[in-house]
């Protein structure tokens, strides 16, 4: 599995910032509401967090454990894929409240409740961002394939797992006369 693109995640948080811009636009010229989260989508943001790091601690502790019992590998795998998948849903979430804010902030001020809602969404959303990456590098599988002094033995990538052998040639019996 790949680890999550810092370059992604940026393009991520400028796409959405423009989508989050043009909706303030139209949302503005149309008379609408803002379309912001709430401040209670700050505890779910909150909760998947905490599950994040309860996970991610989970399986960085199973790393200190003998081989034989260690968790499942698709346990620690699925927290690997929560983690990430919290990365690019933070991402996305603080690209539109930035885009949102840059929209109103200057007709609004820092005073309205459309622009302290998408500041603490914006915060919000790239502390779960953050709060990936390190659950990310948590899952990450240590090399135990050391030798005596601590140098890895691997194999180059294009080589495949076939080992090379040499074949003895038959002697030939020759009659004896």
């Amino acid at each position: 599995m790949t680890s999550i693109r810092i370059g992604w995640v940026l393009l991520v948080v400028v796409v959405t910032a423009v989508f989050g811009w043009m909706g303030g636009f139209y949302s503005a010229e149309n008379g609408w509401r803002a379309p912001v989260l709430g401040y209670t989508s700050v505890i779910t943001l909150t909760g998947v967090m905490v599950l994040e790091l309860i996970l991610g601690l989970r399986v960085l502790k199973d790393r200190e454990r003998p081989v034989a019992d260690r968790m499942n590998p698709v346990a620690a795998a699925r927290t690997l894929v929560l983690a990430q998948a919290g990365t690019y849903a933070g991402a996305a979430i603080a690209g539109w409240h930035i885009g949102m804010l840059l929209h109103r902030l200057p007709a609004s001020g820092f005073g309205s409740t459309v622009v302290t809602e998408s500041i603490v969404q914006s915060v919000t959303a790239l502390i779960l961002v953050a709060v990936g990456f390190i659950v990310e590098q948590w899952c990450r599988i240590p090399p135990d394939d050391t030798d005596n002094n601590g140098n890895h033995n691997r194999r180059p990538p294009n080589a495949s797992g076939a080992q090379p052998t040499t074949r003895q040639a038959d002697p030939i019996e020759r009659p004896q006369f």
